[in-house]
């Protein structure tokens, strides 16, 4: 099993970048390689959740967090970059800019809320730009969770999720995450 899985598995959630708050990618001997394959099995939910950071989740966290969070309204930029995802395959950013036909400012402000309130994650990998990064076709998370379907126990959620969580973030940060 690919240790990235094996770890969000267990964890839950792991960022990009070094942080002080949670793990990163570097920090449990991982690459971007592992990232993209996970990515591209649809093993992996690509977010914004945690403090506006690149985040990556579990699919039994990303279902469980989905359960207990509100929806919030789309911003009307998020809501014409939406419209389009729901209605199409999955697409790459700078397609997404050129039909939107949003001010460059106003489409990165309607992705990132897209991407930090679980409306929108990674479906595969587009083109490898250098050996850490890499550019993605873009889905709504309707379509992936068509790919990767909801196989977890939702009774309990909030402890469920807890209990997973715990092992890496705080009990404040939790609640933060859960808003």
């Amino acid at each position: 099993m690919n240790h990235l899985l094996n770890y969000l598995e267990h964890n839950g959630i792991l960022l990009c970048n070094q942080n002080p708050f949670l793990p990163a990618l570097e920090d449990i001997g991982c690459s971007w390689n592992d990232v993209v394959e996970l990515i591209d099995n649809h093993q992996l939910f690509y977010c914004k959740v945690f403090q506006k950071r690149t985040t990556y989740l579990s699919a039994e966290c990303y279902y469980l967090l989905k359960s207990l969070r509100s929806p919030k309204p789309l911003t009307p930029s998020a809501e014409r970059i939406y419209s389009f995802l729901l209605n199409k395959a999955p697409a790459e950013t700078t397609f997404l800019k050129s039909v939107s036909a949003l001010s460059p400012k106003s489409y990165q402000q309607g992705f990132d809320f897209l991407l930090q309130n679980l409306y929108v994650t990674a479906f595969s990998n587009c083109q490898t730009l250098n050996p850490n990064w890499s550019s993605f076709r873009y889905c709504t998370s309707v379509t992936w969770e068509d790919v990767s379907p909801n196989c977890y126990w939702m009774e309990n959620a909030k402890e469920r999720l807890w209990e997973i969580l715990s092992h890496t973030m705080s009990e404040k940060l939790f609640c933060s995450l859960l808003r």
